[in-house]
């Protein structure tokens, strides 16, 4: 059987620490824009499923034992409603199985802190205008044309 290459070595070791193969290809060195489809077809390889296989076999009992407590200990946090457990602590603990199950997604923010401010200035513009008369005296929305002549 042919070897792993050096990515894929480090993919089997990578994969077997959260189970993700779009996170454990891009831990390997693999692009992010690829890392889902590598990660996706580097677990339909027979040689990378075996080399799995046999890595989860080699690592040592203490290691799945600390993984099955860490799991076991956000689940109970998750669901305990007793006297020491707060909603924080229920909230943070189902975020983070939800995170280690795979169902957050990464994302970036792609508005900024200037395209809101820039936003709401327009807006503001907008509502503005709505208001003035065509002399420029602003008449404010509450007060009835009655009040006009008073300005």
């Amino acid at each position: 059987m042919n070897e792993l290459t050096t990515k894929q070595q480090r993919f089997v070791e990578e994969y077997a620490v959260d189970f993700d193969a779009k996170k454990a290809a891009i831990r390997s060195g693999y692009s992010k824009n690829s890392a889902g489809v590598i990660g996706c077809e580097n677990m339909t390889k027979p040689k990378i499923k075996i080399a799995i296989q046999k890595h989860l076999d080699g690592l040592s009992s203490e290691t799945f034992i600390s993984r099955e407590l860490i799991l076991s200990g956000l689940l109970r946090e998750a669901t305990d409603r007793g006297d020491k457990s707060t909603h924080a602590s229920r909230v943070g603990a189902w975020g983070k199985l939800a995170k280690v199950s795979g169902m957050y997604i990464e994302t970036q923010v792609t508005t900024t802190v200037d395209d809101i401010i820039r936003d709401i200035t327009r807006k503001n513009a907008e509502n503005r205008n709505g208001l003035l008369p065509k002399d420029n005296c602003y008449i404010p929305p509450w007060y009835g044309d009655k009040d006009r002549d008073n300005h």
